[in-house]
């Protein structure tokens, strides 16, 4: 009899997902073709991270964007910060949405970003699932 159980995400392979060389000075990109779509990659206070790519408040590309010098990942329209680790926004959207950064940030922001397990490994970042 054949075993048609599907592989879980901690028995697939591991994926490349981008040299550490080849981030620029924003430490993140975006890595389109992933198993979980289109990914933010980078690393942050040494680490790797990568999280799912659209920011809660108007869906811009985070991996366009940069990691600051606190470690959190920036968006690159209105500069909302997210905690790379959790997923959650700490700070919601600045400049002519700084007014309602606080209810962006309890409603669309409340919703953390998808977070994906990641190692660096051979000079690369790999994500394990």
């Amino acid at each position: 009899m054949c075993d048609d159980r599907r592989m879980n995400a901690s028995e697939q392979s591991p994926t490349r997902l981008v040299s550490v060389e080849d981030l620029d000075a924003s430490q993140v990109t975006v890595v389109e073709d992933t198993p979980h779509g289109a990914l933010a990659v980078g690393v942050s206070a040494g680490k790797p991270f990568a999280v799912s790519n659209r920011c809660r408040h108007l869906f811009a590309s985070l991996g366009k964007g940069q990691v600051t010098d606190d470690g959190c990942l920036e968006c690159p329209w209105h500069a909302a910060l997210y905690d790379v680790v959790t997923g959650k926004m700490v700070r919601g959207p600045q400049g002519a949405f700084k007014p309602i950064a606080g209810a962006v940030k309890a409603t669309a922001g409340a919703r953390s970003l998808k977070t994906f397990p990641v190692e660096i490994r051979d000079g690369a970042i790999w994500l394990l699932g």
